[in-house]
């Protein structure tokens, strides 16, 4: 299927557009398409959890060349500290907590706690939302772009998440708008001449399949062995409602560690 090459500009209004960009395929064929259809972005925001994949943050200066070269913002890279407990990363807590991520229990508090929170709270700096008043100066909205694709799972995704907006929010999903699919959004990255990036999601992510912790444990070991002190953390501590990080199933028993070897470092 050949990449969908439109020029017509998409009606977003007069709302600072924000794009939420998580440094995997279908984030990055959004901005390529918000590219050819002349949309003014005013922010593109990354937040970094501390957990990401090397490989992931590798991709970075890739994709700040290519805005640079289209003229567009950069990404501006933003992380979550806790004040409190001094936590770094996502992983970081887990380990000091001895929990695994929300997921594996099945709730959403990381991803709204590492990466929508900071998201909200930049963009209430950035464009002056007044607490007191629920309202920011430029008008009542800021649209923000999410890369949820057009296939089955991101459909229930965006529909899980309507009216779930932080206040002043409306939320637009672009690939979704254009009917691209996961493929297409590979296709148009590969058109555009740019080299694919990884899977965005944390290495620890509970919703990682049997083949990524294989390729997590052969191209990073290190962090394989932090999964699973982090399970045997977690198991330590009384874990019960989950096997471990595959939710159904443990990371130390697919990986064959029935006596996982002890993390050396736990950052």
């Amino acid at each position: 299927m050949a990449p969908r090459r439109a020029t017509a500009a998409l009606a977003f209004g007069a709302d600072p557009i924000v794009v939420a960009y998580g440094m995997g395929v279908d984030s990055t064929a959004m901005l390529i398409g918000l590219r050819n259809r002349k949309v003014r972005i005013d922010l593109i925001l990354f937040a970094d959890t501390g957990s990401e994949k090397p490989e992931t943050m590798a991709y970075l200066p890739v994709i700040q060349d290519w805005l640079a070269a289209q003229a567009m913002p950069p990404v501006t890279v933003i992380k979550r500290t806790s004040p409190r407990a001094g936590d770094t990363s996502l992983h970081g807590e887990c380990l000091r907590k001895s929990v695994l991520p929300s997921l594996a229990y099945g709730g959403h508090s990381c991803s709204l706690k590492w990466k929508v929170d900071p998201q909200w709270r930049y963009t209430q700096r950035f464009f002056g939302w007044d607490r007191r008043r629920q309202s920011w100066p430029h008008g009542p909205y800021v649209t923000k772009l999410i890369g949820y694709d057009a296939g089955p799972r991101d459909s229930r995704r965006q529909a899980n998440a309507a009216g779930k907006w932080p206040p002043g929010h409306r939320y637009r999903y672009p690939l979704g708008e254009w009917g691209w699919t996961r493929e297409l959004c590979a296709e148009v990255i590969a058109a555009e001449g740019l080299s694919a990036p990884v899977k965005s999601a944390c290495w620890m992510c509970p919703a990682s399949k049997r083949a990524e912790v294989d390729w997590l444990a052969a191209e990073h070991p290190d962090l394989a062995d932090a999964a699973i002190e982090m399970e045997r953390r977690a198991h330590a501590r009384g874990l019960r409602t989950t096997q471990g990080l595959g939710r159904r199933w443990s990371w130390s028993e697919h990986l064959g560690l029935g006596n996982p070897r002890p993390l050396v470092t736990a950052e």
